[in-house]
């Protein structure tokens, strides 16, 4: 069967019609004279007429066959046999993709299933044959080019295949696919060829539908050829999850961390002990889940305490099984040495219990009077009037407790204070003015992740009340609340709260307006002078039974900002003397205090940025990555990021612990990748998935030691044929030239 590789030039075969137009519009024409000689030219023509007309249509012919060839040639047949022994195997020009995510580390005990996956690489670079040109990418959920394009040089292959790296990244085939299909119709190679060798995982596969779709329209250009490896394995038990459990973590205080252990197999796991550990040291807390029935998932509270302040790795382990990656997991934490809180109170009533802040302050602080001093948690409380001569960058945190308004100075120095990475929270109450909040916090500086409506509710009825949504937990302050065994907020009891509106996120973040500054600060930027938007993307933290909104926040300059909807006292509600209170506080304070710490934790594919003190500017920082002490480190310049100093890293292949050194002046920093959990499931594609997928590609299991010649060998051998029409194109168009000179010449 012959194929065309540029089947649109065909087209060109409409041109051998101009040699005929040519020949007919250039034909010579006579004229009738009479006179007394013309017998005797007649008589000659008559014996040439037959001559000439045969040496015109010679000409014609050659010149239509040359046409003809050309196009044929400018469009590159081949022809193809479905025997291999005809013309001998076909050069090929193909892709290897190379699965190297995290589920290619499930190991029988010798290898792993990226050992054998490059080991089938190696079998299907043996069995190509010669002359052919391969590329060679490392895919997981992007594309990494080890040889964007084909190349000849398939040493320099085999070479890139032993050395492939194997990442804790996740698994999504489809971008590989799509570019290797469309690299490869680039392509004039008359045999093209995509080699996935991956394990089969049914997570790579998600984008099932457009992969279909993809493999059917691509089949009759490019044959692709899915080589599995591994043994199927369904049972897997890993730590899904690590967690700082109460959103502080102090220094030399018993400090909460939360694990998720997850059993992905079906059948029951038991004995599975939990075991926590800080900066590699022996386990400080341990406990054992008896029985995890398949699918399902535990979540286990343990105890650290860090010994001193700075960055710390916190690691839970259980035993190793065939998946030994998700067997652990480490959190980075920041320990903090105390927490400095500015209470504002908006009604400081008569005596200390009906004050606005006497909850917060017992809350933040909840031991006993003679050890409150110990604590980690220093509150400070202050009225409206008596913020003049407060500074505010001496806390970390700031409190409005049924704050009416602020005055314009104080306002503006607030600003720059959140605006320098500061963290407020605000409670409503009755001394509201809503159009303050509105207009200047809201509209204004864009400070508020809602707009405040009218209030609901009635504060003295405490027969009719309305509570918290009881399940369904997304934001991190509240996902405690998932775990049954960690209490419950929906048996708070709200009588009157403001009606908090839903911000537009995609709408333009208020710009700050001119405000003074006061010389009791310390020097507040100017409103004006307010770079891009500031405000980040309102969130919902928390909300009421009904839908409607009780909590959110949002990120303001290198700040954040936490709004409640109801009272921090009793007057309108009674969480203040629920249990739930003091943990919903204290991880509210912990996402104000340690906003930046977030991105202590990346994703592994995501990038890690840290904000640093002006003197590290243009300093080069040293990255060491997890598990590779030895292996170079690589080298991050610090520049200048939201007007300041910053180093980012966005090589993150790997789960685990990082490290990034200064040498001068000296300064360490850590950061802990996390692998997608959903990489854990091991559950491969279902026979009925694997018998639709070959329909339109070549589907094998391949086991160590079988050899590869089937699926590397392209279906049938494929004959280049324009080189050979090429030739006769030009040794046609030699003819006709010689021709054209012998029949021109005089007679």
């Amino acid at each position: 069967m012959i194929t065309f590789s540029n089947p649109i030039l065909l087209g060109g075969l409409a041109a051998v019609a101009l040699p005929i137009l040519i020949h007919l519009l250039h034909r010579q024409r006579f004229k009738r004279v009479v006179w007394a000689a013309m017998r005797f030219l007649q008589v000659s023509l008559q014996r040439n007429q037959r001559r000439m007309r045969l040496e015109d249509l010679l000409l014609v012919v050659l010149r239509c066959v040359l046409v003809a060839l050309l196009a044929l040639a400018l469009a590159r047949p081949s022809l193809r046999s479905e025997t291999s022994g005809l013309f001998g195997p076909s050069k090929v020009t193909g892709v290897i993709l190379l699965d190297h995510s995290r589920s290619m580390g499930v190991s029988d005990g010798v290898r792993t299933r990226f050992d054998l996956a490059k080991q089938a690489a190696e079998q299907v670079l043996d069995a190509l044959p010669a002359g052919s040109a391969v590329a060679l990418w490392w895919v997981s959920d992007t594309v990494q080019p080890a040889i964007p394009e084909p190349t000849l040089d398939l040493n320099l292959v085999r070479k890139l295949v032993r050395e492939a790296p194997w990442t804790d990244r996740s698994t999504d085939l489809w971008p590989g696919l799509q570019r290797a299909v469309h690299t490869l119709q680039r392509r004039l190679s008359p045999a093209k060829a995509i080699y996935l060798i991956t394990d089969g995982q049914a997570q790579a596969w998600r984008h099932w539908p457009q992969m279909q779709q993809l493999l059917e329209t691509a089949r009759e250009q490019v044959a692709t050829h899915i080589i599995l490896v591994g043994e199927p394995e369904l049972a897997n038990v890993g730590i899904s999850n690590l967690q700082l459990a109460g959103g502080l973590c102090p220094v030399r205080q018993p400090v909460r961390f939360e694990v998720q252990v997850t059993n992905y197999g079906r059948n029951e796991a038991r004995h599975i002990p939990v075991r926590l550990s800080v900066d590699q040291e022996l386990p400080c807390d341990e406990f054992t889940i008896e029985a995890l029935p398949g699918g399902a998932s535990q979540s286990v509270a343990l105890f650290a305490r860090l010994s001193s302040s700075g960055f710390h790795a916190v690691t839970a382990r259980i035993p190793s099984d065939r998946l030994p990656a998700d067997d652990v997991r480490t959190l980075a934490v920041r320990a903090i040495q105390d927490v400095r809180v500015l209470l504002v109170d908006g009604d400081p009533g008569s005596e200390p219990r009906s004050s606005e802040t006497f909850f917060l302050r017992h809350a933040l602080v909840p031991v006993p009077p003679d050890r409150a001093s110990d604590y980690f948690i220093r509150p400070t409380v202050v009225t409206v009037p008596e913020l003049a001569q407060v500074r505010f960058d001496d806390f970390d945190a700031v409190i409005l407790a049924n704050v009416a308004e602020l005055p314009e100075t104080e306002l503006a120095a607030l600003a720059a204070y959140v605006r320098r990475g500061g963290g407020l929270m605000v409670f409503l109450g009755d001394r509201i003015n809503a159009t303050f909040y509105n207009e200047v916090l809201g509209k204004r500086l864009g400070l508020l992740p809602a707009a405040l409506g009218d209030p609901r509710g009635q504060a003295n009825q405490q027969d009719q009340f309305f509570t918290l949504q009881a399940q369904g937990y997304e934001h991190p302050i509240v996902t405690l609340w998932n775990d049954p065994a960690a209490g419950t907020l929906s048996s708070a009891r709200f009588y009157r709260a403001f009606e908090l509106k839903e911000l537009d996120p995609t709408g333009p973040a208020p710009r700050p307006t001119p405000t003074a500054a006061t010389d009791g600060q310390t020097q507040p930027e100017p409103l004006q002078a307010s770079r891009g938007n500031e405000a980040g993307a309102p969130r919902v933290v928390l909300r009421f039974a009904d839908g409607t909104l009780a909590m959110a926040e949002r990120a303001w300059g290198q700040g954040r900002v936490i709004l409640f909807a109801s009272t921090a006292d009793t007057a309108w509600t009674d969480l203040p003397v629920r249990p739930a209170f003091v943990p919903l506080l204290h991880r509210a304070l912990g996402a104000l205090v340690q906003h930046q710490d977030q991105a202590l934790n990346p994703p592994v594919g995501g990038s890690f940025a840290w904000h640093l003190p002006p003197d590290y500017l243009d300093r080069d920082a040293l990255v060491s990555k997890p598990g590779q002490p030895n292996a170079v480190r690589d080298l991050r310049r610090i520049e200048m990021l939201q007007g300041r100093p910053t180093v980012r890293y966005d090589q993150i292949h790997w789960a685990g612990l990082y490290e990034v050194s200064v040498p001068d002046p000296p300064l360490t920093l850590r950061f802990a990748a996390q692998a997608d959990p959903a990489e854990s499931n091991l559950e491969g594609l279902s026979p009925a998935q694997l018998e639709q997928l070959g329909r339109h590609v070549t589907v094998t299991t391949w086991r160590p030691g079988a050899a590869l010649h089937s699926a590397a060998t392209p279906a049938g051998t494929h004959l280049d044929l324009w080189l050979p029409l090429a030739l006769v194109a030009l040794a046609v168009a030699v003819v006709e030239m010689c021709l054209a000179q012998w029949f021109s010449r005089p007679k």
